[in-house]
């Protein structure tokens, strides 16, 4: 090749300075099977668990799995905060926001913890960092295996800032792990996914509304044409209250339509004096005329967030209840929704799902009615009493000690399987008026106005129609109610899962198994070795000739053997025979990176050569920071 002797000049400095020894847990590369086995189930972290290292803004928390290598995964961090409840209506003192006793000058009010949104009147979290409430979410898919100890942090973050959570399956055994860290550069928390999209759509709205400003907080519905679609439903919505689109494409599922609506209902399933169509103040689109005129009603948007793993939508407002809240968080192939009651004592509270006519054929079951029956739009019997097909209705004791009792609509077109429960404060023996919780199931093309089966819009059928809901009279549950007594506590929470056609009772034990035992983790603080650079600098191509007074061409290459991306690389030569040294700039360099730079340094005038003058030696550097190699060979001279 034409040069000789070739040999490194220096020893590398600083090429393991900084680094942090890692402290190694378990089994290096530990399976994550079990947590991966529920892929699309969330992993909720509050901030109150997790190192006060992560107490950044939360763009800048990032998450890894270990699979042989590191990986990115999508994390979000959702804001949570204590507001006055009061705050999240405008400041005139209008109606039952002020309380049950309506008297405007006596403003009174109450704080709640709700997800933070600069977007809507629940604002922007005053802590700016990830704090204790807040909730950072992914999904137990995203977990993986156990680093070694041999594992170096990857590229972009800060591995002082090291955090490994240890997400365990209280259903079906085992460990994964998922590695949250600070960001050091650029790197995005969504790891380029988006498992969901929430496209939130006020049709009255101008450019330029804002839903601070500008949103009907009284007496007026506002129309929606919002979505949420992920790669396994797609749910559309036309105002707070108002679902009326449903469409399961999970599996080979066609994606069509099958909901008429989302109902909701209190004061009696007879009555249409409150429904989601009177919570939304759409008085004259249902069927009572009597509400025709009605001015009974206050509603505002709490959040509004589209993350890489989840949606939240969360409102309040329900006529004499402005401040029951309805919060819905949209996952991957679930949704879970959580209804917080504050409301004056009220009863026959209900909600439920009505399918539409797409829905024909498919197979209603539930926990107590295994085999199912056909939905078909004629009723049978309920309770061994005419109503529908011989099925036998929950009651309290299914849902007792907060156990979940599921529901499910199965066929060609998909599955629905929804899991329903409550915590309550008032039991029947503490209230007598209170019944308990108990199911709800109609099947019937043509119901009646009374018997519990009047349709309140839609398209006036029940088919399918099944839901949960509070039998008697619930106590108050409205902290300005205006009675000296504490008031009791009311939240019902449900989820639906989507899922591909033609499942059974047994894929809905699976998911109550899974809603029941939700994945548990646990974070701690974890030691990793920080990345570093490694440069080191080569000859490249064939050795020029060195001639007294002309210009040479040297071929170098910088490379990074390292771990982590280097600083700028200035790579030098230098000889005895040459004029001065010659240097370029390179980089940064990331890790596996090179560099090919061209030098020219120019010959000594009088340089005379060594070794009987037919060879001169030069010296090759590059130079990063604290790292510094360098190569030194003789090359050919001639006179």
């Amino acid at each position: 090749m034409g040069r000789d002797l070739a040999f490194r000049m220096f020893a590398r400095a600083g090429a393991v300075l900084g680094l942090a020894a890692i402290t190694s847990f378990g089994f290096a590369g530990q399976s994550g099977a079990a947590p991966a086995d529920r892929p699309t189930d969330p992993v909720v972290l509050k901030g109150a668990s997790l190192p006060t290292k992560l107490n950044v803004r939360p763009g800048k928390i990032v998450g890894f799995k270990w699979n042989g290598k590191w990986k990115q995964i999508p994390v979000q961090v959702d804001e949570r905060h204590v507001v006055s409840a009061r705050s999240l209506y405008p400041d005139i003192p209008v109606g039952y926001i002020n309380g049950q006793v309506g008297v405007d000058e006596d403003i009174r009010s109450f704080d709640v913890e709700i997800y933070a949104d600069p977007k809507t009147r629940s604002g922007a979290d005053a802590n700016a960092n990830f704090d204790a409430d807040d909730e950072l979410v992914f999904l137990g898919g995203d977990a993986g295996s156990q680093a070694p100890g041999s594992a170096v942090a990857p590229q972009g973050v800060d591995a002082s800032t090291a955090t490994k959570v240890a997400v365990n399956d209280p259903a079906g055994g085992g460990s994964a792990y998922v590695y949250l860290f600070k960001a050091s550069g650029n790197l995005d928390p969504s790891a380029g996914k988006d498992y969901v999209d929430y496209d939130f759509n006020l049709l009255n709205f101008e450019p330029g509304d804002t839903l601070i400003d500008d949103y009907g907080w009284t007496n007026t519905p506002n129309p929606e044409d919002s979505t949420v679609k992920t790669a396994n439903y797609e749910l559309h919505s036309i105002d707070r209250w108002r679902e009326d689109e449903l469409k399961i494409t999970a599996g080979e599922a066609p994606g069509i339509d099958i909901l008429d609506r989302e109902g909701v209902s209190a004061g009696g399933l007879s009555s249409c004096g409150r429904s989601e169509f009177t919570f939304s103040a759409n008085w004259k689109l249902d069927t009572d005329p009597g509400n025709d005129f009605n001015t009974d009603d206050e509603g505002t948007y709490v959040t509004v967030i589209d993350g890489p793993v989840r949606a939240i939508r969360s409102y309040m407002g329900a006529n004499s209840g402005p401040y029951v809240e309805d919060v819905h968080l949209y996952y991957p192939d679930r949704e879970d929704r959580r209804v917080n009651v504050r409301v004056h004592p009220i009863p026959q509270m209900y909600v439920w799902t009505d399918y539409s006519d797409a829905a024909l054929g498919m197979t209603y079951r539930d926990q107590k009615n295994l085999t199912g029956v056909t939905i078909d739009g004629v009723p049978g019997q309920v309770n061994g009493q005419p109503g529908d097909d011989s099925i036998d209705l929950f009651d309290h004791e299914d849902f007792s000690d907060g156990t979940y009792a599921w529901q499910q609509v199965s066929g060609d077109k998909g599955t629905t399987t929804t899991l329903a429960t409550a915590e309550s404060s008032a039991t029947p023996e503490t209230f007598p008026a209170f019944k308990g919780f108990k199911g709800y199931y109609l099947d019937d093309s043509t119901p009646t106005d009374n018997a519990g089966e009047r349709q309140c819009g839609g398209d006036l059928k029940a088919y399918g129609a099944s839901g949960f809901g509070i039998d008697g009279v619930y106590p108050n549950t409205d902290p300005i109610f205006g009675i000296g007594a504490e008031p009791e506590k009311l939240s019902v929470n449900r989820i639906r899962y989507f899922g591909p056609p033609n499942q059974t009772a047994a894929d809905a034990d699976d998911y109550r198994a899974r809603a029941q035992d939700p994945l548990a983790s646990s974070a701690s603080t974890v030691k990793v070795k920080a990345p570093t650079a490694k440069v080191y600098v080569f000859d490249k191509g064939k050795a020029p000739t060195a001639r007294p007074g002309k210009v040479i061409r040297i071929k170098a290459r910088a490379f990074n053997k390292g771990t982590g991306a280097s600083g700028k690389v200035k790579v030098c030569v230098t000889g005895k025979d040459l004029a001065g040294k010659k240097c370029r700039t390179v980089g940064p360099l990331g890790a596996g990176k090179f560099k090919d730079v061209i030098l020219k340094p120019k010959v000594k005038r009088n340089a005379r050569g060594v070794l009987s003058g037919r060879k001169t030696f030069v010296t090759l550097t590059a130079a990063t920071g604290d790292n510094v190699d360098g190569l030194g060979y003789f090359i050919p001279f001639k006179r």
